[in-house]
Order: structure tokens, then sequence, then C-alpha cells
């Protein structure tokens, strides 16, 4: 959970009305949370939300807390809580140290970092619904164009299919921080070029609400692809990545895959319909990170270790070679689209670890249809 929280809430699940009782406990004894009315210990029945209050955390460690959960039935469950140390005075407000997906930020008198956040329907037990991050973005306003987009990605995201929206428009900024509508390009009528409106977090990855996937098509999320990229090895690989997501408890693989997308730029730009110039691409990537097949899903990221967690990257050409390249031949080291990029990934790692996940070659065997794509 956050470090600046100052509330949450457990949700129980079982037959209507059992009661039940909670207990909590802290790793070295420091309490830095309760029940209401300041204490550890609680009744209540399922179906009601039993809230907590929680302490900020101005230190720079992890917090962690235990609740033990006792049903009339006599079913026990232990729940485990962790509170994020502070963020560094250089990150950005709504910078989240525990989510995988999230590189470094970068300083740039141009760049406006922002996350979106959803409010996703339950669709099942094993995939509740509630107010989620969206993608977050690293917007060069000069060039009117993200670097990056980050995403998690699981079944939460993307069922039920609610479809595509196609409501192309500016961020109408209802969420801070602003950005000016000046400082983003016009991509209501497609950008005039005969290029194509391309996704970085990708419409069809996003289906549960209709207003979840309307965010997809903010000009923020859009960067200029030639049309045969897009329509070609692009999308090929975007429908890969859904499935190497996972998708319901019963194919759980691992818990999340993470995602971050972007645009490198040489200096070349177009004109969009407004006049307004926009940078254009020469190359798009992606990098992932996931937990190996069989890992508890139940651990937060930054816990595993190197041997537990794998990564892969993806550069292409934007033009109509790269709409035609392999995934595989496109495959390469997260290190490598770090060089290429300048922008460090999978910051919440462990260094160590980090270091040696970005480091290895592609392997196709973690990567289901890499070598047939």
């Amino acid at each position: 959970m956050n470090c600046n929280a100052t509330s949450n809430r457990i949700i129980t699940l079982g037959p209507a009305g059992m009661a039940y009782a909670a207990t909590l406990a802290f790793d070295g004894g420091e309490k830095w949370c309760s029940f209401e009315s300041n204490t550890t210990v609680a009744a209540g029945v399922v179906g009601q939300d039993l809230p907590l209050v929680l302490e900020v955390n101005t230190s720079d460690q992890y917090r962690t807390a235990e609740i033990t959960v006792t049903f009339a039935n006599g079913y026990s469950t232990l729940l485990q809580m962790w509170q994020m140390p502070a963020a560094s005075s250089t990150d950005a407000a709504d910078y989240q140290r525990s989510w995988g997906e999230q590189p470094a930020y970068r300083q740039g008198s141009d760049y406006i970092y922002k996350t979106y956040h959803t409010t996703l329907l339950t669709t099942s037990k094993y995939l509740m619904g509630g107010v989620r991050r969206n993608y977050s973005i690293c917007f060069d306003a000069a060039n009117r164009i993200s670097l990056w987009v980050a995403y998690p990605l699981h079944g939460c995201y993307t069922s039920p299919n609610t479809g595509r929206t196609d409501v192309w428009a500016y961020d109408p900024n209802a969420q801070l921080p602003v950005i000016e509508q000046s400082q983003q390009a016009n991509i209501v009528q497609s950008y005039g070029t005969g290029d194509a409106r391309g996704h970085q977090c990708p419409s069809a990855d996003r289906y549960n609400t209709a207003a979840t996937n309307a965010m997809t098509f903010y000009a923020t999320n859009i960067m200029p692809q030639n049309y045969n990229f897009n329509s070609g090895s692009w999308v090929r690989l975007e429908t890969l990545v859904r499935n190497w997501a996972p998708t319901s408890v019963t194919e759980m693989r691992y818990d999340t895959l993470f995602v971050v997308t972007g645009a490198h730029l040489s200096g070349r730009t177009i004109t969009d319909r407004s006049g307004k110039r926009v940078g254009y691409p020469d190359k798009c990537w992606k990098v992932l990170l996931k937990q190996k097949r069989g890992q508890n899903e139940n651990r937060q990221i930054w816990e595993f270790s190197a041997d537990e967690l794998q990564a892969v990257g993806f550069i292409f050409t934007n033009d109509r070679a790269g709409g035609q390249t392999k995934l595989l031949d496109a495959a390469c080291t997260v290190e490598k689209v770090e060089q290429l990029t300048g922008f460090t990934f999978f910051r919440n790692l462990d260094p160590a670890v980090a270091a040696e996940v970005k480091s290895r070659e592609p392997d196709a065997t973690q990567w289901p249809g890499l070598a047939i794509n």
C-alpha cells in the first residue's frame, strides 16, 4: 500500500452474515495501523467492510503487519500487508514504489509524469474491482507524445469484454496533473499524414468498463506510427502480450504482467490537423516483466529473486520494414532498451536482481508463441 495512505479496508467473502474476529500483529512490535477506535482486535460479519486506519510511513523502510481472521465456522486465514517506504523528494507525488512496471523518473523540463486511475468492476471473487491504476505516462510536452506508458495487465482489466469505445480525445484533465490541450497532439480525426494513431497501452488491454477503455484513446496514450507497422508486427505483439497475461485464477501463471511501451525520438516531427508539431518515433519498443510460472502470486514484486523473474524487451523500426519484422528478431534484452532510451526499468526490484534480469537474452520458452509470430 501507498506510504501516504491513511485508510484502507478489508472486504470479507463467504456465507453472508457469518461472524468473524480479526486480530492485528506487527513485525518488530511497531504499531502503524489499527482498526477503528485505535484497537488491534475487531469483530464483524461477512459482507461488511472492515476499516483500517494507517499512519503515514515517513521512514525509508517497508513496514509489515499481519491480520488473522477467524470465522464462526472455525476457518481461519492470515493476511499480510506491506506499507511502502516514503518516496524520495525527486519522485512525483503519485509515484508508487510497489508498482513493478514503473520506470525510474528522469528529470526533464518538458516531462510531465501522470497516472490515470479508473474504477473496475468486480467480475469474480478472484478478479476484484475497485479503484486501480489504469496507466502511467512520461509525457514530453515539447514533442506532444509520451516517451513511455507503463501499465499492469491481468484479468481485472480485460474482463468483461465491453468492447472498443473509439472515443479519440484530448486528456480532459479530470485527474491531476494538468496537461494543457495545447501541449497535446490533435488525434481526434487522425494526424492527416496517413500515419496510424498507435496506442501505447492498447485498447484491448482495457475492456473492463467503457470509461476504462476510453482513457486509452486520450492523446497522451497515442503515438504516430507507420500504418503498415501498426497493423503488422505491432498488433501481433500486442495480441501475444495479452496471451501472456493471466486472465483467471484457474489458469494463473503469475499474478501480473508488467508492461512498459514507448517511443524513441530522433528529431523527426509531423504536423497534426491543428498545425501543431508532433514528435515522430523512429523506433517503438516494449519491455515486459513477469514471475516465472508456478511461483507464489501473493508476494510483492520486490520480494522475488532473479531466478524467479523473467523479462524481455522489443525494439522495432517505425516503418514498413518494421511491420514485417518477426517478433523473435525484434526481441532483445531489457538492458538494450535502456541503452536506446536512457530510461531505467524495474526500479522497484533490488538493484542486483534488476541488473541480472535485464541482462538476460530472450528465452522463447518463457514466452509461448514468440518464435512463430
